[in-house]
């Protein structure tokens, strides 16, 4: 029996449906004979064939199996060894915090009974999901830890195995030389063990650290090479890796045909084996290779779909890091001396107190906002649930609360002041409630309060009102006194709702009421026949004062520099619209711009903003020859039937040469009717002007609005530069951008660069000019004048560096 398990072991992971003959085999005849520690080890093993096979449902099955045999055999070395394999299968199925939780018990019982082996099989476990979360580093750690285990037990295939998982750590770290020098020294190990599962992995490997070495012809000869091996394995994820690293090769090799069909096959053998990591590395690839083909529509499409892809395993991989909680082994790892019960006996207990931490740090995380502390929207969703099903008879109330004119200092002052000031406000809202209600950061500038136990429902409103004056204290933020305010809406359960999501509807509903009312206050639901408010007073006023402005002067511009990437130098601005108010100060387009569309007073406003940039462009090109002037169009005012005359009457007025002026229409605007959309933009373009497409990227419209749509210039949205959960992606997504506009002979324009290392990327992408903080912030044309220089010293002062 001894002899048939140890013939049947290797062939596990070497030639998985021979090897499940043989264990069948001795497990009928363990039964027979009445043997439960072999019979367990024989179902062991033949669970390890169906996992390697990817049958991991099977693989379950057969383990369960197999612990009960090993439980009647009260065998604690084969019980660990099966607890290890039920986290293997548990873990690719993406069960991860099950699959530690069966880790951990694997390696505290092989720690138990001194079986090293069981226990180094545990810890390398612990390294590869370490190792899948993208905490190579550490997992780095741990391998070489496992090694030495390895080495020291003398245990030919687990050094194997570890020394493969280094290889991959090396390459997920970067150290493409040092993997390639250590898998070469391995590779004559692992032929002359004749495991050739082992051999594939490897080899698997090695191809994108020769590609990252500029060896892309050693990777496309060794693909070549490995496939029909790892066919026969039967491994398909890793005959998806092979052919989507064996397609990158043949990219860079300019084999672009072939490179397709491996990568399409690739394609097909991850989506029908539902291998996702080798589906979302193959969408990349099959992007680069549409683009270098200049095949943009393929490359967009390809691009989106990795892009989605990558969001969900980005939002699977937030929630295993929750699950698995990875401090919680590194302790483990710690308990070196088996044999030292007083040391062991200390180290469990630093190991309890750190596990504990973690728990409560990721717990923390879990629940609370990262730049406030306060609770985040699901933490605070799942308490307002409790206090619906806690039925209590008290009553409890729930304020929304949105800060008025927030915009305002993230546009001129930027966004680090924005955060700080996110936090001052954060421990006013606590301040101003009692240490049992909840206060919630739900995103932006926008916050919730839970209030339990309410005496009365008058209480909400006078706690909102108390927020009110809270608020009304000025702030100390980055050098700067600040004084906000906000509007907030109070909802009241169960006399405004008995549900979550009706609660909530009815406070955000409130508290646009007070918005509208004219900021700054408080409004308690009121119940309607639609439930939706009567326009308030407060936006009559505003559209009152709207269209005294106009005659009275009230609206400036101000100009924000836009500058050639490559040389730094300055070639033109865009116009942006202020409302010098005569009591609430200067205020950015977003807070009247909205009543000013419903009114239609963006038609003349907007005519007004045409011409007096037309005109102040004009006079700067005695001192700037070709500077440009880029002005907002809003969709209103694009679809109006005078339009073009509107901009013919601008342009002879101010005698601007057409050809420096850029008319900016949003991608959303331009999408609403693309036929029509197409027939305006040639006759502005007929006069002579530029059209930019701003915002792309951040909607709905396809890829062919592009090829519809006689334009110029394209505007990538402030938001990709910024808002980067995964940078490679990120760079990727704005290089194919870049990649496609100027494919369709469009230059670019990257809006708010903030850091000087996104004005080096755009550099790197070929970006043809940016505009942000970063450069220039929007001046008053007195202060915008002073940018106009020779073009040997146009470059972006130093001191917004």
């Amino acid at each position: 029996m001894r002899d048939l398990l140890q013939l049947a072991e290797p062939l596990v992971v070497s030639d998985a449906e021979q090897a499940e003959a043989a264990l069948r085999e001795a497990q009928k005849l363990a039964g027979a004979l009445g043997d439960a520690r072999s019979e367990a080890l024989a179902l062991t093993l033949l669970g390890a064939t169906f996992f390697f096979r990817s049958q991991y449902p099977t693989a379950l099955q057969v383990l369960g199996q197999a612990q009960a045999a090993a439980t009647r055999a009260q065998d604690d070395r084969v019980t660990a060894r099966v607890l290890n394999n039920l986290g293997n299968c548990e873990v690719a199925l993406g069960n991860y915090g099950e699959g530690m939780e069966y880790y951990q018990q694997s390696l505290r019982l092989a720690q138990a009974c001194g079986d090293e082996d069981g226990r180094t099989r545990a810890l390398s476990n612990v390294g590869l999901i370490h190792l899948e979360l993208g905490e190579h580093e550490l997992a780095l750690e741990v391998f070489q830890e496992v090694l030495a285990l390895a080495e020291e037990a003398q245990d030919a295939l687990s050094q194997s195995s570890s020394t493969i998982n280094l290889v991959l750590s090396y390459y997920h770290v970067g150290r493409y030389a040092d993997a390639l020098t250590l898998g070469a020294a391995h590779l004559p190990v692992v032929r002359a063990l004749g495991v050739r599962q082992h051999e594939v992995v490897l080899r698997a490997w090695l191809l994108p650290c020769l590609i990252q070495t500029g060896q892309a012809g050693d990777a496309a000869r060794q693909a070549e090479d490995l496939l029909p091996l790892a066919q026969a394995v039967d491994d398909r994820e890793y005959v998806a890796y092979i052919r989507a690293f064996y397609g990158q090769a043949l990219t860079q090799l300019g084999r672009l045909d072939a490179a397709q069909e491996q990568l399409l096959l690739a394609l097909a053998e991850a989506q029908q084996h539902g291998a996702r990591l080798s589906e979302r590395t193959v969408l990349q690839h099959l992007s680069e290779l549409h683009a270098a083909r200049g095949e943009w529509q393929q490359a967009y499409e390809r691009l989106q779909a990795y892009e989605a892809l990558n969001r969900t395993l980005h939002a699977e991989a937030v929630a295993r890091k929750a699950q698995v909680m990875g401090a919680q082994m590194q302790v483990e790892i710690l308990r070196r001396e088996a044999d030292a019960e007083r040391r062991r006996s200390a180290e469990l207990t630093q190991a309890n107190t750190a596990l504990q931490a973690a728990q409560e740090a990721l717990s923390y995380r879990a629940t609370h906002d990262a730049l406030t502390g306060l609770a985040n929207r699901a933490h605070f969703q799942a308490e307002l649930e409790r206090a619906v099903q806690a039925a209590s008879p008290a009553p409890f109330g729930v304020l929304f609360i949105d800060l008025d004119r927030f915009k305002q200092v993230n546009d001129t002052l930027g966004h680090e002041v924005g955060d700080e000031l996110l936090k001052a406000v954060a421990g006013q809202l606590r301040g101003a409630v009692r240490s049992g209600d909840l206060v919630a950061r739900m995103g932006g500038d926008e916050f919730t309060i839970l209030l339990r136990s309410l005496r009365e429902p008058r209480d909400a409103e006078r706690v909102a009102h108390k927020i009110l004056n809270a608020l009304a204290q000025p702030l100390l933020v980055c050098g700067h006194t600040l004084q906000v305010t906000g509007s907030i809406g109070v909802a009241v359960a169960p006399r405004d709702g008995q549900d979550v999501g009706t609660l909530q509807k009815h406070a955000d509903l409130a508290m646009y009421r007070a918005k509208q009312g004219g900021k700054n206050g408080v409004r308690t639901f009121q119940p309607g026949p639609d439930e939706a408010f009567p326009q308030p007073p407060g936006h009559l006023e505003v559209e009152r004062d709207l269209r005294g402005a106009l005659v009275r002067g009230e609206f400036v511009l101000h100009y924000q520099g836009q500058y050639d990437v490559r040389t730094q130098a300055l070639t033109g601005f865009e116009a942006l619209l202020r409302w010098q108010h005569p009591t609430q100060g200067l205020l950015p387009p977003g807070e009247f711009l909205g009543i000013a569309e419903d009114s239609q007073l963006i038609l003349p406003v907007g005519a007004w903003v045409l011409r007096e940039a037309c005109g102040q462009a004009a006079a700067w090109q005695t001192r700037a020859p070709g500077l440009t002037i880029s002005v907002n169009v809003s969709a209103l005012q694009f679809e109006q039937p005078g339009f073009l005359t509107t901009v013919q009457q601008a342009l002879e007025a101010s005698g601007l040469a057409p050809q420096h002026l850029i008319l900016e229409l949003t991608e959303q605007a331009a999408a609403r009717h693309p036929e029509a959309t197409a027939q305006q933009l040639a006759r502005l373009r007929g006069l002579g002007v530029q059209i930019a497409l701003d915002d792309f990227g951040t909607g709905q419209s396809s890829l062919s609005l592009l090829h519809q749509l006689p334009i110029d210039l394209l505007k990538i949205d402030r938001s990709f530069l910024q808002a980067a959960p995964d940078p490679e992606a990120n760079r990727v997504f704005i290089g194919v951008m870049i990649t496609l506009a100027h494919g369709l002979n469009l230059l670019v324009t990257a809006e708010g660069v903030e850091t000087s290392q996104q004005r080096a990327l755009l550099g790197e992408l070929g970006c043809d000019s940016m505009q942000g903080f970063l450069l220039t912030r929007p001046l008053p044309a007195a202060e915008a004048e002073g940018l106009l220089m020779p073009p040997a010293a146009s470059a972006p002062p130093a001191s917004l560096n």
